[in-house]
Formats: C-alpha cells, structure tokens, sequence
C-alpha cells in the first residue's frame, strides 16, 4: 500500500500593497524569524476582516493550484 503525499500548502506574502515573498509556511517562517502558527493566523479570513483598509500589516494568502 502506497502512502499518498500531501502537497505543500504555498503562501504569498504582502505588508500593505507591496507583494514581499512567496513560499511555503516552512519556508516563510525560517526566512522572516516567525512561528508556522503566526503565519497560519495571517492567512486567515477574519485577521484580514480586521485590518484597516490602508493598513501596512504583514499578510499572507494561500494560494490555489487551478485545476
């Protein structure tokens, strides 16, 4: 029986407007000195509802494989 390999989830990362980096969160975390579960929050829904609109927070989008 063959295990199946889960793809790397991949990650863009901008503060503001400004496009920063793209990567895995492995990646991203060792490159910028944060936790995996810091970037985990940044990607999410509600920490994006929250910011202001001009706003120059670090976020993360996870991004889709188009099929």
């Amino acid at each position: 029986m063959s295990k199946t390999q889960l793809k790397p989830k991949w990650y863009a990362m901008y503060r503001g407007d400004t496009f920063i980096d793209l990567g895995t969160a492995d990646y991203l975390a060792e490159k910028y000195h944060k936790k995996k579960q810091s970037l985990s929050y940044l990607s999410k829904p509600a920490y994006h509802r929250n910011a202001p609109k001009n706003s120059q927070r670090l976020t993360l989008y996870k991004m889709e494989a188009k099929s």
